[in-house]
């Protein structure tokens, strides 16, 4: 047992030589492309305490509110710059939104499109959780309830006269008197597996 206690010091002891000697070992990965012209590691880490809130704030600003855009307004606490960015991993971007940070408040349509147009209300969190926008137990309803534009609009494609001249010159028992009533009904031509995926 004793051989093993010496035997573990002394691969320790090399372990920490290496580290101290070898450049290869304090090289943690590629810093991210906006970083990349970065060449000391002192720009951003302290010795032995790494990165701080106050080392980000030498080259990132936020004091003039009026120059941030909407969706990044919330960096002017100047706070938590680590909880979302993080360097030297690799992502092809910097950031890890943790919305857990921001003010509950907040309004979603603050920083983000509705891509339901309101069809569902203004509160998002009442289908969309912060840590994953997945709807948990989501299941799509059936087919054949043929319901779609409870949830569904036609996109404005649809209301073009190319798109109707389009339908009926490839499907020629579809009258044009006909698709006014059909664009309702998007089952007609989409599935609900994957909307790409039409019937024709």
């Amino acid at each position: 047992m004793k051989v093993l206690h010496v035997a573990a010091a002394l691969v320790l002891i090399v372990f920490s030589v290496w580290l101290f000697t070898s450049e290869q070992a304090a090289q943690p990965g590629l810093l991210s492309p906006m970083h990349r012209e970065i060449t000391t590691c002192e720009d951003c880490h302290i010795p032995w305490l790494g990165v701080s809130n106050e080392m980000c704030l030498n080259c990132h600003e936020f004091n003039d509110h009026s120059r941030l855009r909407p969706v990044i307004r919330f960096h002017e606490s100047e706070q938590n710059c680590l909880s979302c960015h993080r360097e030297h991993i690799p992502l092809s971007q910097i950031s890890r939104m943790d919305h857990t940070l921001l003010n509950p408040e907040l309004s979603c349509d603050d920083c983000h499109l509705d891509p339901h147009k309101s069809l569902f209300g203004e509160d998002c969190r009442t289908c969309h959780g912060i840590s994953t926008w997945e709807i948990r137990g989501f299941h799509h309803p059936p087919e054949e309830r043929e319901n779609c534009i409870k949830c569904h609009r036609p996109p404005v494609s649809h209301e073009y006269a190319e798109f109707r001249s389009m339908i009926t010159a490839t499907h020629p028992t579809i009258k044009r008197t006909e698709l006014d009533v059909d664009l309702q009904r998007c089952n007609l031509c989409h599935v609900i597996h994957d909307w790409q995926h039409l019937r024709m």
